[in-house]
């Protein structure tokens, strides 16, 4: 069983295509006494407008909200030769996953991107060298968990701040998924239970964890940006507008009455996009906090959903 791309997977993968990742070049600078914290690790500093910083600074936006501050997004180089050893591994196992599921219904190598946090010390070696231990509780086998790039918030939530600045460092890596299988809380499992699978999830439909076992946690990852970013010190979850109670049709509605109609038609069209399932309900809700602002919202969820909720 499978489950769909989502927006952000699918338009990364789009802008990947033909130039996934850089193996050549080399961005030392002999200007600087010291190189910086992205020559230092091998990586390269995106900024606004580059299509992958654009993706990337969205998702952290719909998946984190407004309490966490963005303070760069770095690209993987594969610089030297221990990280472009790894970028050979991984394209050999993808292949090798690729023929191994081919024919079978939703076959594949199935590759995912996932976030992981990280701490400043073990970057530098986990990009060159790879993943020495697991970095988890435990609670679902001996491996290395990842959230799926719609998941960002797990991710955050099951990590600690770096210092009490609430610094953070987040690795988003593709995986190499091939056939999951469920893997229950409290398990103890440590590899595949059979040949047939290559990893696992919490959940088959809607996961909120990859566990790739520590056999595969070198060959079946791959680093390729690393997000730095400050929560609060005691982040737990960002404040979101939410309406359970109050569906988007009479939302849109109540909107109609102060918003001029071409507006009420891109939020329609926002609302038709998540229906089909082409953005998250969680973007949808930030593209209408950008059209109508927050109080107009809050003053309406208050006004009508609430009559809603007593009906």
């Amino acid at each position: 069983m499978d489950y769909a791309r989502t927006e952000f997977q699918a338009s990364l993968d789009s802008e990947q295509e033909g130039s996934t990742i850089s193996e050549s070049g080399s961005c030392d600078s002999y200007e600087q006494p010291r190189p910086s914290f992205a020559d230092e690790h091998g990586l390269m500093e995106l900024f606004e407008g580059d299509k992958a910083y654009d993706l990337i600074y969205r998702n952290c936006k719909s998946g984190l909200g407004d309490q966490c501050q963005l303070l760069s997004i770095l690209r993987n180089g594969f610089r030297t030769l221990g990280s472009r050893a790894k970028l050979k591994t991984f394209q050999v196992f993808q292949e090798a996953v690729e023929m191994k599921h081919v024919g079978e219904e939703g076959g594949g190598s199935r590759v995912k991107y996932g976030w992981c946090a990280v701490t400043k010390t073990e970057l530098k070696s986990i990009l060159e060298y790879g993943f020495s231990q697991p970095s988890n509780d435990g609670s679902y086998g001996r491996g290395l968990y990842l959230s799926p790039d719609n998941a960002l918030l797990e991710c955050v939530k099951g990590s600690a701040a770096e210092s009490e600045d609430g610094m953070r460092f987040l690795l988003l890596s593709r995986v190499i998924l091939g056939k999951s299988e469920v893997v229950p809380r409290g398990s103890s499992q440590s590899c595949p239970s059979s040949p047939e699978f290559d990893s696992g999830v919490d959940n088959l439909s809607s996961p909120k964890k990859y566990i790739v076992w520590s056999t595969h946690m070198n060959t079946h990852v791959l680093p390729e940006f690393l997000v730095c970013l400050k929560t609060p010190f005691n982040f737990n979850s960002p404040r979101r507008l939410r309406s359970p109670w109050m569906p988007f049709p009479l939302l849109i509605k109540a909107l109609s009455k102060f918003l001029p109609p071409p507006q009420i038609f891109i939020i329609q069209k926002h609302y038709r996009d998540q229906q089909n399932m082409r953005i998250s309900r969680s973007e949808l809700i930030q593209r209408v906090r950008r059209i109508t602002g927050d109080k107009l919202l809050v003053h309406i969820i208050k006004a009508v959903g609430n009559k809603v909720q007593q009906q």
